[in-house]
């Protein structure tokens, strides 16, 4: 068949783009530039002319054709412009949730069709196809699970989708990058978002909106505590750099936007049994009320027992078995049922 590979100039994709030339499949390999605020912040992993360029060579070593899209306008919409909103709102976002949905899959997908071709990516994560339909499943290799950031993929896309590495562990996608001679063999991974220079988030904030009010951090009874240089600096469960002196500790426990309030408390005040996901997305179809699932409240997190208690199409109320700590507003909320990803969506 013909396979169209996202490469991002990373092993990962490195690989997947080899296994297909492996198997016979006529591939073609594409790299996306995205957008970065010209003169705010310079470009980090996967954003960069030098992985533009490996790609390139990865894709000259398989000798396959490649191409370089603009996506960078809709990369500034949609992934970034939101990102910055976010912490501007007091949330703490996740924008490779974003990214995956509506620039790597809703455009190249469109891209891939037109040429008459699936679109494969180096994303560790595993879909099965059954008669009832396409599932979405953890990796193989838990440790490289990137199937959180996955959970708005529905049935059309996955009927068309390739996951080449889900089913395989680390070291063995460097080892077929070897295999190979690919330049990206021994590549290091990235562990930042990929246009936020060395994870400073707050500076690429204001770099990107300007400076940003100043507000109070107060206690919960509303008592000043001491004053901040801005909310987008702080996100629920955040106990260094508060600026407060107290013979316990203290974290984060909400972000009052509008007031410009930091509101911190104990630990025992970031324990949480009930909250609200907003706009859900499944993959398959909303699972039965109240049905037990298992929730992953950041991309870190182990999971919990949990059950959908009520909802709509806009909200839902999400109950866990034990008290969970520190739900952040503008995190995403996945579900799954064993290895399965059932859907997810936003924290409020």
């Amino acid at each position: 068949m013909r396979v169209v590979v996202a490469m991002s100039g990373g092993v990962d994709s490195s690989a997947a783009a080899a296994l297909l030339v492996e198997q016979g499949h006529e591939v073609l390999g594409i790299t996306l530039r995205v957008w970065s605020y010209e003169g705010a912040a310079r470009c980090g992993s996967c954003c960069s002319p030098d992985d533009i360029d490996d790609a390139r060579a990865v894709a000259a070593r398989l000798g396959i054709p490649f191409y370089v899209a603009d996506a960078e306008e809709l990369f500034k919409h949609r992934v970034v412009q939101p990102f910055v909103q976010s912490y501007l709102d007091g949330k703490t976002p996740v924008p490779c949730v974003a990214c995956n949905r509506d620039v790597k899959f809703d455009f190249l997908l469109a891209r891939a069709r037109a040429l008459g071709a699936r679109l494969a990516t180096g994303h560790y994560a595993r879909i099965e196809r059954t008669d009832g339909g396409h599932r979405l499943l953890r990796a193989a290799d838990g440790s490289k699970d990137q199937s959180y950031f996955l959970f708005t993929l529905g049935q059309e896309a996955l009927a068309q989708l390739e996951f080449p590495v889900g089913g395989l562990s680390k070291p063995e996608v460097r080892a077929i990058a070897q295999r190979h001679g690919l330049p990206t063999s021994e590549k290091p991974e990235s562990m930042e978002i990929c246009f936020v220079p060395d994870g400073d988030y707050a500076g690429f904030v204001e770099r990107v909106a300007g400076p940003q009010p100043p507000g109070t951090v107060v206690d919960g009874r509303g008592q000043v505590l001491a004053r901040h240089a801005g909310i987008h600096r702080f996100t629920v469960g955040q106990r260094r750099g508060l600026g407060v002196a107290s013979a316990e500790p203290l974290y984060v426990q909400r972000i009052d936007a509008g007031a410009g309030a930091v509101v911190v408390g104990p630990a025992s005040g970031l324990e949480r049994s009930e909250f609200t996901v907003l706009q859900p997305s499944w993959v398959q179809g909303s699972p039965p009320p109240d049905q037990p699932l298992e929730v992953r409240i950041r991309h870190r997190h182990a999971g919990t027992s949990a059950r959908v208690v009520a909802g709509d199409r806009a909200r839902i109320t999400v109950r866990t078995a034990e008290p969970v700590r520190a739900v952040t507003p503008g995190q995403a909320a996945v579900f799954y049922r064993g290895d399965e990803v059932l859907g997810g969506g936003w924290i409020g």
